[in-house]
């Protein structure tokens, strides 16, 4: 939200010119753990306090129902184990039920093939897990020019059952998986939420075929309470801290479009290279603009070399400053998505309990 803390003017006013990282940590009754940052500039306090609600889900259950790949096996969602695939599955018709689900059973009628596992995060991952979205917050603050703090809500789900669907050949989190959980803890405040898993399950052996590793979600798709969402997969590929600011900057851009209703001046049709507006902060580029947005040094290549130094990008060149931002649909002062009335009715009256 916008709503900045009580901090004195006076220490904002003789804060140093550079990020500095306190040694110590915050902790609310929410689980957060994420690092104090002073001020940086000689300026006003944050004019954005944005509620990040992050849940960390240490095992999710799930069986995949479907017919057996027929196709390349890169066409298909797999099961492997170190030896390779143990269960493959066609795209077409695939669906993930929970392990109790008569589906699963066997002597599923139909030529379902059925094959039941788990993802889970152990506590080293989890900490990974813990120690990217404090990165996060430290990145976006600095990148900002301290214009953004992210208040970072971590949330320790022991277990789910099911909630996975089809993400191009790998797999997606639902939202919806997380709503018993999660409605009760995240509220109006709450701009964007994540949710967290691991990659396979040390018991079994078998890992599911992970082609991506964040996905996201804008409030007509389906999120979790009236915040966009994403998914992260922390797979040694993808436990890094560009992925977690890759995704974050996706919810920035699908927030401003649905819930800010922010007006962008190209809408992703550029103009030629150098010739942007004088004013970078009236777009916001897509996270994959790195060769197109006319104000980057990368622009006109045919490829981007480096990813983390676009987005770093954006938040320097393109946030706007001063601003403020509001990434929850149940505070935007309107009637829209699921209301019945300005800012209550449908899930704005399941959150913030």
């Amino acid at each position: 939200m916008t709503r900045a803390p009580a901090i004195q003017a006076a220490r904002w006013a003789t804060a140093t010119a550079a990020l500095v990282t306190a040694g110590l940590v915050a902790i609310d009754c929410g689980g957060s753990r994420a690092t104090v940052l002073e001020a940086i500039d000689a300026g006003a306090p944050p004019s954005a306090n944005l509620r990040v609600d992050a849940f960390l889900i240490r095992a999710v259950s799930t069986c995949a129902v479907g017919s057996p790949c027929a196709a390349d096996a890169a066409q298909c969602f797999s099961l492997a184990d170190t030896t390779g695939p143990r269960a493959s599955f066609a795209i077409d018709g695939l669906r993930f039920v929970p392990p109790a689900d008569p589906l699963a059973q066997p002597g599923t009628p139909g030529n379902n093939q059925v094959a039941c596992f788990r993802v889970t995060m152990d506590d080293a991952t989890f900490a990974t897990a813990q120690q990217l979205l404090n990165g996060l917050r430290e990145q976006v603050f600095q990148s900002s020019g301290g214009d953004v703090n992210l208040d970072i809500r971590i949330h320790d789900v022991a277990s789910i059952d099911a909630g996975f669907v089809p993400f191009y050949t790998g797999i997606f989190l639902q939202p919806s998986s997380l709503a018993a959980i999660g409605l009760p803890v995240i509220n109006h405040e709450t701009d964007f939420t994540f949710a967290i898993t691991g990659t396979g399950d040390p018991a079994t052996g078998l890992s599911p075929k992970m082609d991506q590793c964040e996905g996201s979600n804008w409030p007509g798709k389906g999120v979790l309470g009236a915040s966009t969402y994403s998914w992260l997969a922390m797979s040694p590929s993808c436990a890094r801290g560009d992925v977690v600011l890759r995704a974050w900057l996706n919810q920035v851009s699908l927030s401003r479009r649905d819930i800010g209703l922010t007006g962008d001046l190209y809408g992703g049709s550029y103009p030629a290279c150098g010739r942007g507006d004088p004013d970078p902060t009236r777009w916001f580029p897509a996270v994959d603009d790195c060769t197109t947005d006319p104000d980057v040094a990368t622009c006109g290549q045919a490829a981007c070399p480096d990813s983390a130094a676009f987005y770093a990008h954006i938040l320097v060149n393109h946030w706007p400053r001063g601003r403020g931002f509001d990434g929850n649909y149940c505070d935007d002062g309107r009637m829209d998505f699921d209301e019945t009335a300005v800012d209550r009715g449908g899930v704005c009256d399941l959150i913030g309990r």
